[in-house]
């Protein structure tokens, strides 16, 4: 089976954009609207899309329902996050086309509520894992905790999820290649990892795939010049192959 490709778009104020390592004072912009960036992915022969609401994820709750709405309607397999922090803002991110959520802050608060979740929404709901400093962090990465990712995939599984985002914060939209020590440990049986940050070239997107990750979110390398949507869709089609 192939590695499944989403390439992202990072939105704030209605504008496609990217931070470094997560910090807002550290933006690009880009020029395409977020509509036309959604089509320029499509028309490459891309059927799936990683929509982050870096807004949302600042303020605690989505921003871009609207956006999120109209690239839904191009018919892609949509995951979308970011203020994703309540169970009324998942299901208003459902509701307006989300086809897989991604929700980070809401199970580390509260020890209840990963089986209040998946209870409600199932597989729809993708647990979040974002990892800085080998611990895992949470609301836009300003929050820590004391779990390791080994720790935090351990329990979720046990609640019933069987898709988990895993992102190196420190490597994210630094375009600087990805970590392969960090994902080897968190792959196993029963369960999807999708990779996250510092995805940079055809040769990470290979490296994952013999690792065994199921999917790689790409960003800021496809918007720079780090490789082309196309040479990264080859690239994770020949591994499945």
């Amino acid at each position: 089976m192939a590695l499944i490709l989403f390439p992202a778009i990072d939105l704030y104020e209605g504008k496609v954009i990217r931070l470094s390592e997560g910090d807002f004072s550290r933006k690009s912009y880009y020029e395409l609207s977020p509509l036309d960036s959604a089509k320029k992915i499509q028309a490459s022969g891309c059927d799936y899309i990683h929509i982050v609401d870096l807004e949302g994820a600042k303020l605690g709750e989505p921003c871009h329902l609207k956006v999120l709405e109209e690239i839904a309607s191009l018919g892609m397999f949509t995951q979308y996050g970011g203020g994703l922090r309540s169970q009324n803002s998942i299901k208003s991110a459902i509701d307006s086309g989300a086809n897989r959520v991604m929700i980070g802050s809401l199970l580390f608060k509260n020890s209840d509520m990963p089986t209040t979740i998946f209870a409600e929404f199932g597989s729809v709901a993708m647990p979040a894992i974002d990892i800085k400093k080998g611990k895992v962090v949470h609301s836009g990465w300003l929050e820590n905790t004391e779990h390791t990712p080994e720790e935090a995939i351990s329990t979720l599984k046990k609640v019933g999820f069987t898709v988990f985002l895993v992102t190196d914060t420190e490597r994210d939209g630094m375009m600087s290649g990805i970590r392969s020590d960090l994902y080897t440990p968190l792959v196993g049986e029963g369960y999807e990892i999708v990779a996250a940050g510092g995805i940079t070239t055809t040769k990470d997107i290979n490296t994952l795939a013999e690792i065994g990750v199921s999917a790689a979110v790409v960003g800021k390398s496809l918007y720079e010049g780090g490789m082309t949507l196309e040479d990264a869709l080859a690239a994770a089609k020949l591994k499945g192959e």
